[in-house]
């Protein structure tokens, strides 16, 4: 009995010579986009927290305690999760969630809760429910 070395950065995807179903595929490309998504969330974050492009006042600092404590989340947590997302390990995944339901009780919590942050927290609800979405495709798929 041959066993293959376990990888802990192919724990979701399986060993690299596991050939991907269509669903499977579309599963990891997602992740890879929501990767660079989380990125970018994470420059715009700490552009907002540096105050570049401010000028005299900051608009990091006019913000509500709860809006400040998302966008500081936001700038630490983000590229980790995607780092995990982009390589299509479980612990990314459970990351990405868990940033992602923190962000959405803390925007929606926010007082000024009625304007962007509500909708920062609607979009990132969707990515979420799309995610499910996939990954039922995918277990269907596998099942097959």
């Amino acid at each position: 009995m041959t066993m293959t070395p376990y990888d802990p950065i192919d724990g979701a995807l399986g060993p690299a010579s596991h050939r991907l179903g269509p669903w499977q595929r579309r599963v990891l490309q997602y992740l890879r986009g929501l990767a660079a998504f989380l990125l970018l969330k994470t420059v715009y974050s700490w552009t907002l927290i540096c105050g570049i492009w401010d000028g005299d006042v900051s608009r990091f600092e006019g913000l509500s305690l709860a809006a400040q404590s998302a966008v500081i989340w936001a700038g630490i947590m983000n590229p980790v999760a995607a780092v995990g997302l982009w390589l299509g390990a479980a612990w990314g995944v459970v990351l990405w969630l868990v940033t992602t339901l923190v962000q959405i009780m803390i925007n929606a919590s926010a007082p000024e809760g009625v304007g962007s942050l509500v909708f920062v927290a609607a979009v990132e609800a969707l990515l979420v429910g799309f995610y499910a979405f996939l990954t039922y495709k995918a277990t269907r798929e596998s099942e097959d």
